[in-house]
């Protein structure tokens, strides 16, 4: 796959993000006990009546969650806070933006295959905009485009039935709209998620892969 590195922005940029975790008020922390991330980086269990979360990340800790407002909970893990809940739309669990909980950092898949609720109404007009950790998507002259604000480069998209899919080199990444999740997912041949995206106001630069 084609990685493109782009330049850390100021460090002081705080995300945006378009999309608002959305809760019925309940921890439901039985709905998100598992393990996360394709290595199993987090993990959220139960024991002897007490919630913790495991975080590997340059080494592995154990943290008590702490139950918070408005079904949220967190963790206080050695490089910081970090704060979760279940979302009751996309019914799964979703890490929260550091400086504004109501937003949605980033959606939690369970360690092994998610099969993507593929949209069989597909539009490209549900995935049309700005992506954080992607780029954007732009329609130009009746077609569609990814475009990098990098180097003002625009990438045709071919547009399928269920999707799209971009053609890098010798690589073909594919993407739909996943219409449990409501939002934009890559996906690999089976059809299993790789990768969720957030639409965004806007975000800072970072590492895109794609």
């Amino acid at each position: 796959m084609k990685k493109v590195l782009f330049l850390i922005m100021a460090l002081a940029a705080i995300p945006a993000f378009a999309v608002k975790v959305t809760t019925d008020g309940k921890h439901n922390l039985d709905k998100v006990a598992g393990k996360y991330r394709e290595y199993s980086e987090l993990e959220i269990f139960e024991k002897s009546g007490k919630w913790y979360a495991t975080k590997k990340a340059f080494k592995t800790e154990t943290v008590p969650l702490v139950l918070e407002k408005d079904g949220k909970f967190s963790a206080e893990f050695e490089h910081g806070k970090e704060t979760f809940a279940y979302d009751t739309r996309m019914k799964a669990l979703v890490t929260l933006v550091k400086d504004d909980t109501d937003q949605i950092l980033s959606i939690e898949l369970p360690t092994g295959k998610t099969k993507a609720a593929v949209d069989k109404n597909f539009n490209m007009n549900k995935v049309k905009g700005d992506w954080c950790d992607f780029e954007k998507i732009v329609q130009k002259n009746g077609k569609w485009y990814m475009y990098t604000d990098f180097d003002d480069e625009y990438t045709p998209l071919i547009v399928t039935k269920n999707g799209f899919t971009i053609k890098i080199e010798n690589d073909i990444a594919k993407f739909t709209f996943d219409t449990r999740l409501q939002t934009l997912v890559k996906i690999d041949e089976d059809g299993n998620i790789v990768d969720t995206y957030i639409l965004k106001d806007y975000c800072p630069e970072g590492y895109v892969e794609l």
